[in-house]
């Protein structure tokens, strides 16, 4: 029998896990990593306003639709909550940590690669692909912006394409930078395709993105990595201007009517405030239920923030937006406890990641996505785990001295 559309894999993986883990936990064969509570903590915060919301649904005359959808997204919260634990109390040293952060993003690399033949070919290359015993979710249609499709890949949208390769972008700089790796191309590969493939979803997301990124990124770097990094962003704009040419053109226009008052998509967005108000000062503090507020019955609303606080309030925004921070929180913190460059290079990706999640959001309903929401909380996790790692090498750095 179908699980429907909560029986994903990656859900379905993550709930087996956490079992797993709990039984290696009360046998005692394995014990969270200490000091790493505090995406736990987050997440734990988080769950109860969407518990809280929950029940907000059985206080109204909900649908069948939306009754159901607020139970997928019970299992939903409980795969993300599980992802998290994992993450954060399962990867005791660093070495394990850079491993997975290796593989997330060599993953983000193969997806990039197939976005930028499907951007050159102008067609959907994995359309006819179907997996045996699975059944599709939703489907991604190729779509067009300008003269260029707007690409997808593996991903459900151009959005969560450009979103999720920002987010593990400053993951490839900081492997690429580490003086240990070797090899240039395997080092330089992965940030080319993350980065050459971003803007390839034409969209505004990918520039504000990439923005943030740089931005959190760029004061942490000496003055020799910056100009490097000057260099490489011309190189690139050059590069990408022969391989797509009218591209830059296209999203700077883009940004240029953002500024100007905004076209027919931001005019859109705009009007989706007074939409959803009536929604809003009906229950406010914990909205009407997670995930109920579907786009058969109600509208779509193309912003995470204002999704949110219909679903799950004000105290739900506020809790959602303690997952985004708390990324960053973790990383800064973990930061200022190590010494060597590559470990603090590694925290200030952490905090690049939790302000491209938290800028984005406002662009598009980032949690709504499989991909999105999938890798943020898994970065969240690890986010934590590298946080606890740096607080235990200080506490015996201090041992060790006193």
């Amino acid at each position: 029998q179908a699980l429907g559309a909560a029986g994903t894999p990656a859900n379905v993986y993550a709930l087996v896990a956490i079992l797993w883990l709990g039984a290696t936990w009360l046998f005692g064969t394995l014990a969270p990593a200490p000091n790493t509570g505090t995406p736990r903590i987050l997440v734990g915060f988080f769950a109860t306003a969407i518990l809280l919301s929950y029940l907000a649904v059985g206080q109204r005359s909900a649908s069948l639709l939306e009754t159901q959808a607020a139970d997928r997204g019970l299992i939903q919260l409980a795969s993300w909550a599980c992802v998290v634990f994992l993450a954060s109390a399962g990867i005791g040293d660093p070495a394990r940590l850079a491993k997975l952060l290796r593989v997330l993003v060599v993953c983000a690399s193969v997806i990039a690669a197939i976005g930028i033949l499907e951007f050159i070919l102008g067609r959907d290359l994995l359309g006819w692909v179907q997996i045996p015993g699975l059944h599709q979710n939703a489907v991604a249609v190729l779509t067009s912006r300008g003269r260029f499709a707007r690409v997808s890949a593996t991903a459900t949208h151009p959005l969560e394409f450009c979103s999720v390769l920002i987010m593990l972008l400053p993951f490839a700089l900081q492997q690429a930078f580490d003086p240990a790796r070797q090899g240039k191309l395997r080092r330089w590969l992965p940030v080319a395709l993350l980065a050459g493939a971003a803007p390839m979803s034409v969209s505004r997301t990918s520039i504000l993105g990439l923005g943030v990124a740089l931005a959190v990124l760029l004061p942490t770097w000496g003055r020799k990595r910056r100009w490097a990094g000057v260099v490489a962003i011309i190189v690139g704009l050059a590069g990408l201007r022969a391989v797509a040419p009218g591209l830059i053109g296209t999203l700077t226009k883009l940004v240029l009517t953002l500024v100007n008052g905004g076209d027919d998509s931001t005019q859109a967005r705009t009007m989706d405030y007074a939409g959803v108000a009536d929604f809003i000062a009906r229950r406010p503090a914990f909205g009407m239920g997670y995930g109920t507020f579907l786009p058969q019955l109600y509208r779509y609303t193309d912003n995470m923030y204002l999704l949110a606080v219909v679903e799950i309030g004000f105290v739900g925004v506020l809790a959602m937006a303690a997952l985004f921070l708390g990324c960053m929180y973790c990383g800064a913190a973990g930061r200022r406890r190590s010494t060597d460059e590559p470990t603090r290079d590694l925290g200030q990706a952490f905090v690049a990641a939790g302000a491209v999640a938290l800028v984005t959001s406002a662009t598009f309903d980032t949690l709504s996505f499989p991909m999105f929401s999938g890798v943020f909380l898994l970065l969240l996790g690890c986010a934590g785990a590298y946080l606890g790692m740096a607080r235990r090498n200080r506490d015996q750095i201090v041992k060790v001295i006193g």
